[in-house]
């Protein structure tokens, strides 16, 4: 399929999405904004909700308050927890990541593509299904229990290779410590070996496509450039991001469709939110689960894998 710079409410899904999956090849990368639809708190809001627990126990003043709220959340965050070890409190956010409502739909159609998972979210609604009756028609066997890897020691390259696995790139809920939260957390983070190691191999061998990613934080576009993905040729489409705009913005997402692809080798699609605003992705995997087939990868991938980690040639 050649490319679109028409927005559409269903968006056709690339071939290039089809046979990755296909290829053992297709990596989700899921952000903040699928968790949005289960209300589950933005960065902006989680940030807001801590502040306003700190001024409810008398520890922030409504001026200091107000002052605070123009901050970017990291720094609210960051300085939040300042204020919670001084007053030697427990510095806690699971207690905003419980699910809200039991109309989790986006979460059941993700999950049963069951391809391999990334996401800087750090709630655990990701349980991608890898049902193998469907992959090779052959036989069926339960889905294994899913594969949570959230410690940045373990970021290993092999699990982009296991359809079923979460990669929790800032940790997650159910491990506290390996949640990254402030900026200074992030700043090491991001200067690990084991994250720039596996974001390098995501981006350059895998295809991505990226879903409520909101793609004006950088983090993640600045390592497509540092692993050297997007110095690429334009024509190898291995990076996707579903991102929505309404109609009356579509001169506007026709700029950034460029923007993104000769900055990054993102092609944008795009899709209406007129009606159903985000929600409409809901709609969009309706269509387009069914039409994705997860293998695993290839015997020669996984000779090449092996070959890679034991530096032959």
């Amino acid at each position: 399929m050649g490319e679109s710079t028409v927005l559409s409410d269903i968006p056709e899904l690339p071939d290039e999405i089809i046979q990755a999956g296909l290829n053992g090849e297709l990596v989700l990368f899921v952000g903040a904004g699928i968790s949005r639809l289960l209300e589950l708190p933005s960065w902006n809001e989680l940030a807001q909700m801590v502040l306003h627990s700190l001024q409810k126990k008398g520890w922030l003043n409504f001026s200091e308050l107000e002052q605070l709220k123009h901050l970017d959340p990291k720094k609210q965050l960051s300085i939040a927890r300042f204020i919670t070890e001084e007053k030697k409190q427990d510095f806690d956010l699971t207690q905003y990541f419980k699910v809200k409502t039991e109309s989790n739909s986006i979460y059941k159609l993700i999950n049963e593509i069951g391809c391999t998972c990334v996401t800087t979210n750090y709630d655990e609604c990701l349980i991608p299904k890898l049902d193998e009756s469907k992959s090779d028609g052959a036989f069926s066997i339960k889905p294994k229990k899913v594969r949570r890897i959230f410690d940045k020691n373990e970021f290993f390259a092999k699990y982009l290779d296991e359809p079923g696995t979460v990669i929790h790139l800032h940790g997650a809920i159910s491990s506290r410590e390996s949640m990254v939260v402030t900026t200074k957390e992030y700043l090491k983070h991001y200067d690990c070996e084991s994250v720039k190691h596996i974001l390098r191999e995501l981006f350059a061998k895998k295809t991505v496509l990226f879903i409520g990613y909101g793609l004006e934080e950088t983090e993640i576009l600045e390592h497509i450039l540092r692993s050297g993905a997007a110095t690429e040729s334009t024509k190898v489409r291995q990076r996707f991001a579903l991102q929505g705009y309404f109609r009356s913005h579509e001169s506007l997402y026709k700029k950034l469709h460029q923007y993104y692809l000769e900055s990054f080798g993102v092609h944008l699609i795009g899709f209406i939110r007129d009606n159903n605003d985000f929600a409409q992705q809901e709609n969009i995997f309706k269509n387009w689960t069914p039409q994705i087939q997860i293998r695993k990868p290839s015997l020669a991938s996984d000779i090449n894998r092996i070959n890679e980690v034991l530096g032959n040639d």
